[in-house]
This record gives structure tokens, sequence and C-alpha cells, in this order.
């Protein structure tokens, strides 16, 4: 008998302990609130498919983005380009499939965003990789090319060269996070698998972890000046080889298109046509006119920051050409079941720190102090019941800089 009790209160531990950490519901908030009144995309960057070590075709990978409701995605082959030598760029849905290359250089992978450049757009694929390598090494320019550092830490093919920087960062990998994951902690990798069946809401919590060194290294390009960019990766494959023969579809396309994405910001409406949408893409994600959100932690809503100076409102990329000392940051974030932490860094130190309660929607106004990189970080104070399955703090969103000079 005293088992049977014993393993009651187990099981009720247990229940209540697994799913006292569920999705937030919907959150209805007025229209000038919304994020959606402003102007930006959601999308990902940096995914693989049958044209290279990927398990699928890029047809159903820009369906798997518009079923996660994501306004494009960016096929990142390795050394090729075929998807879009085969017309597949294009609108699927109402997501904006675009095509570009990971190419192998002698330090380690690029990704190489090519396809606005005249001389490369239809070049071999052999030489986008020797001009994207000559572009990091500074020796010629490309224009319409730019070049980020593919998974700079990943522990299979990591990036040898970071006493020198591309344009852009893969400041976050998937890929690289969820190998971390497996070789440092395996047990409470397989748990969190574990867990997946039955609160995919918690085992997708847990999944998510950034790699402080990765940050240190976007801190470090961005203090060198403006002219640099950083974006989440999901170096997704949805292929995991098990032998010669077998693979495994995992993890999915749909699965990692709906745990993050990068969120390009427009000082304009967004385009209506295919092209011109590319375009206004490319550019603010060239100019880091960007932020990282985590939407399976909370989508985005509500969602802001701006430095004002005076009547002038800039944002992520912007230079402010300002000796004034009355600028302030203003940070909105949305109504959540958690409590949010909002971390304004400075040339790659945190110079403050502030705790916002879930209901609350006011903005967080912080004053600049003096020249320098700023960036903001928001987090999520999450842990369930017992504290047994989760405890700690979660990424949520966090904004490419804003350059005060």
């Amino acid at each position: 008998m005293k088992h049977y009790y014993f393993w009651t209160v187990f099981v009720v531990i247990f229940v209540v302990e697994l799913y006292s950490v569920l999705p937030p519901r919907n959150v209805t908030l007025p229209k000038e609130n919304l994020s959606s009144s402003r102007n930006f995309a959601q999308g990902v960057i940096h995914v693989h498919s049958k044209f290279s070590d990927g398990g699928g075709t890029p047809e159903e990978i820009a369906q798997a983005a518009d079923q996660a409701g994501l306004d494009f995605v960016i096929v990142t082959d390795h050394n090729n380009y075929e998807a879009r030598k085969r017309g597949l760029e294009g609108t699927y849905g109402k997501a904006d499939l675009f095509v570009e290359m990971e190419s192998s250089t002698p330090v380690g992978h690029t990704v190489s965003f090519f396809s606005e450049s005249d001389s490369l757009r239809e070049a071999p694929s052999d030489t986008v990789v020797k001009a994207s390598y000559q572009q990091f090494l500074k020796k010629e320019f490309y224009p319409g090319l730019f070049v980020s550092i593919a998974h700079p830490s990943n522990m299979k093919n990591p990036w040898s060269r970071l006493d020198e920087f591309a344009e852009g960062l893969e400041v976050v990998n998937f890929d690289s996070s969820w190998q971390r994951q497996v070789a440092e902690s395996p047990l409470n990798f397989l748990f969190t698998l574990a867990i997946y069946p039955f609160n995919q809401y918690l085992s997708s919590i847990r999944f998510l972890e950034i790699y402080s060194k990765d940050f240190v290294a976007w801190d470090e390009m961005t203090s060198r000046g403006p002219g640099h960019f950083a974006y989440l990766a999901q170096d997704t494959h949805s292929k995991v080889k098990l032998n010669n023969e077998r693979s495994l579809e995992w993890p999915g396309y749909l699965q990692t298109f709906k745990l993050a994405s990068n969120v390009l910001l427009f000082k304009e409406p967004k385009a209506t046509d295919f092209l011109n949408r590319k375009k206004q893409y490319y550019s603010s994600l060239r100019n880091g006119r960007s932020a990282i959100l985590y939407q399976s932690v909370f989508p985005y809503q509500g969602n802001s920051w701006i430095v004002k100076c005076g009547n002038n409102e800039f944002i992520s990329g912007d230079i402010i050409n300002n000796g004034s000392s009355s600028c302030q940051a203003v940070i909105t974030a949305p109504i959540t079941p958690f409590t949010k932490i909002v971390r304004l860094i400075k040339n790659g130190k945190m110079t403050n720190e502030v705790a916002l309660k879930g209901d609350s929607m006011t903005p967080l106004n912080l004053a600049l102090s003096g020249e320098g990189t700023y960036r903001v970080e928001v987090w999520g104070k999450m842990h369930s019941a017992f504290r047994l399955t989760l405890n700690r703090l979660v990424p949520y969103v966090f904004y490419s800089p804003i350059y005060f000079q």
C-alpha cells in the first residue's frame, strides 16, 4: 500500500511538473501596439535541400516556411545554387524562397549572398567560393556580394580566423547548438527529446541555449564600427545520417522554423512584388536592421527597441552622429506569462539590467552613457512548477546594434 501512495504522489508531481510550462495563449493587443503595425518581415536563413546534404526539396522547404507563418526562407546548399538554376526561387503561399550558397573556403564555411551581384549571379560555383574568400581577406571587392561567417564554433567545422571578420556572422546556429548539447550533456539532451512527445513547448524551451563565445565575437565585430550584421542560422538539414544507406529526417524543417527566426526591419512599407521584396530584405539584413526572435517562447507582438534623440528616432543598424547626451534607449516588450529581463549592452558589456513584469507593456526608458555600440537583449525568466525540468533565463529577442558616434 505504501508503494501505491508513493507512486501515486510521484505520478502527480511528474504530471504537474511536465505540464506546468505550456504555450502562451494568443494575446490580442490594440492595433497601435502590435509590431505588425510596423514594417518588418520574419524569416529563416541557412537551410539545406536535397541539392546538397538536406533531406527535402526546395519546394518542401518553402512550404514549411509558409506553414510556420514566415515571410521568407533562404536556402544555402553547399557549394552550389542548383535550386536557383532550376528556377525554384519564388513565392510559395505567403513565403518567399531565395537561394544563396554555403561556400567552403580554406579557413571555414561562409554563407555567400551573391545573387544580387551582377558579376557573380550566374558565375560557376567555384568562382563564387573564391570571390567570397577574397572578399573576406579584403583583397578584392565584388559589388552586390556580402559574406557571413557560418557556424563559427561548430564542433566539426569551426571557423579558424576570428582575428578577422567578414561582413556578417552567424551568432546563433541551431545545428552547432544541438551538436554541442549532445557532446557536453548527452543525458540532458536525451531527456529533452523524451519530453517532446508529451510537451513540445517545454522540450523546445529546454533546447534554446546560446553560446557566449559567439556573442563575444559579435560584440567584437560590431565594436569595429558599422557595416556588419549578425543573424540566427537554422542550418537545418532535416537529415541525420545513420549509416551509408539510412538516415533519419530529424530535426524537421517545420520544427526548427517554428523555434526562432530573423526579423528584418524597414523604414518604408513592405514591397509588394518578389524582386523588390528581395532587394528590401537583403538591404535590411546587410545593414543590420534586424533582430533575432525566439517566437517559440512568445510571438513578435508589441516589440520595439529604438533610440530617441529629441524628435528623431533610430532603429537597429542606424548611426547616430550626435554628441548630445540627451538620447535614450526606449524598449517595449509585449504582455507575457513570464517576467522579462531586459539588458542594455554597450561595447559588449552590460550597462543596465531591468526586470519587467509579465503584464507590463510600459516602455522602458534607459539613458545612453555616451558614444558606443549599443544593442538590447530581452530574456524570459521561466521555470516549471518544481523547477526540475526548467529554471533559467530563456532567450527571447536580441536586437542588432545602434551606433552612437
